[in-house]
C-alpha cells in the first residue's frame, strides 16, 4: 500500500498554517533574515574582499541553522501534546509514515519560506556588484539541503519531549553534532559515541518490542564506543565519523560545485531520521 499523498499534503498544510498563523513564525522569519544578513555583510573584511559573493555567510551558515531550524521544529509534537490532539491524530485512519512526512514537509516549508526571504541578500549583492547567478544558485541549494537534514533531526528531537524548550535543546545538540563533526577529532569522537549508543538502543527496542531497559543499553553502547575510541581499537574512529560533518559536504556548494555525493549525504540523513521517526511513532501503537 502506497503513501496517500492527499493526507500527507493536508497534514503539511495544517503544520504550515499553524506556524504562519502564529506571531512566533514571523519573529522567526525576521530574526533569520537579520542573522543571515549580519553573517553576510557585517563581518570584518566583506568590503575589503571586493567580491559579490556570500563566502563569509557560508562559514557561519551551518552554525546559524543549527539554532534556527530546531526553533521551527520544537513545537511539531509538543504543540500536539499540549492541545491533547496527538492521540486523536494517531487514532485517525492515517499511516505513521504519512503523519511523519506531513509534519516534516510542513516544517521544511516554513524553512523554505524563510530561505526565500533571505534571497534579499542576493539583491543587496546585485546592488553592490555583479554576483554570479550560477554560484548564487548552488549556494542557496546548499543552504536548503542543510535545512533538509536539520529539519529531520529537529523533528526527531521533538518526539522525545512534550516540552518545547527541551525539544529545542535536543534538536540544537543533534544539529551541532553534525556541524562540529570533522572540525576537530574530539568532536568527531563524541558524535561517534552518540551514534553508536543510539543505534544500540534502537536495535534493542526492535528486538525486545519495548523500551524497557533501553536506557541501560544506550549507556552501555556509549561506554563501549568510548573505550574503542580511547584505546584505538577502532583506529579510524575519529576519521570515520568525521566524514559525517556538514562542513565538508556543504563547502562545495559555496564554491559553485554541486556533487552528487554531497546531495546524497544531506538527503540520506533526512531519509534515515524520518525512518527512525516513523519507527518511534509506531511504538506508540504497541
Amino acid at each position: 500500500m502506497g503513501i496517500d499523498w492527499t493526507v500527507t499534503r493536508a497534514i503539511a498544510r495544517r503544520e504550515l498554517g499553524s506556524y504562519l498563523g502564529n506571531p512566533a513564525g514571523y519573529v522567526f522569519l525576521t530574526l533569520f533574515i537579520a542573522a543571515t544578513g549580519a553573517g553576510a555583510f557585517l563581518q570584518a573584511g566583506f568590503f575589503a574582499r571586493n567580491l559579490a559573493d556570500l563566502a563569509l555567510l557560508n562559514k557561519v551558515m551551518p552554525a546559524i541553522l543549527m539554532l534556527f531550524v530546531p526553533a521551527v521544529t520544537m513545537n511539531v509534537w509538543a504543540e500536539e501534546r499540549r492541545r491533547g490532539t496527538d492521540e486523536l491524530l494517531l487514532t485517525m485512519p492515517v499511516r505513521d509514515v504519512e503523519v511523519v512526512l506531513g509534519k516534516y514537509l510542513g516544517a521544511l516549508g516554513v524553512y523554505t519560506i524563510g530561505l526565500g526571504f533571505a534571497l534579499a541578500h542576493v539583491a543587496v549583492l546585485a546592488r553592490l556588484g555583479d554576483p554570479d547567478v550560477g554560484l548564487m544558485a548552488s549556494t542557496y541549494l546548499g543552504y536548503w539541503l542543510v535545512g533538509v537534514a536539520f529539519v529531520g533531526v529537529g523533528l526527531l528531537a521533538s518526539m522525545f519531549s512534550a516540552n518545547a524548550t527541551v525539544a529545542f535543546i535536543l534538536g540544537a545538540v543533534g544539529c551541532a553534532g553534525l556541524v562540529f563533526a570533522g572540525t576537530a577529532p574530539w568532536a568527531s569522537g563524541i558524535v561517534g559515541c552518540g551514534l553508536i549508543a543510539g543505534t544500540a538502543t534502537l536495535v534493542w527496542i526492535t528486538i525486545q518490542g519495548s523500551s524497557e531497559n533501553a536506557g541501560y543499553v544506550g549507556v552501555g553502547g556509549a561506554v563501549v564506543a568510548l573505550v574503542m575510541w580511547l584505546t584505538g581499537t577502532f583506529a579510524a574512529f575519529e576519521e570515520s565519523f568525521g566524514l559525517l560533518g556538514v562542513e565538508r559536504h556543504f563547502y562545495g556548494f559555496g564554491e559553485g560545485i554541486v556533487r552528487l555525493g554531497d546531495v546524497v549525504y544531506f538527503v540520506g540523513i533526512a531519509v534515515v531520521v524520518l525512518y527512525v521517526c516513523t519507527f518511534m511513532l509506531g511504538r506508540r501503537h504497541w
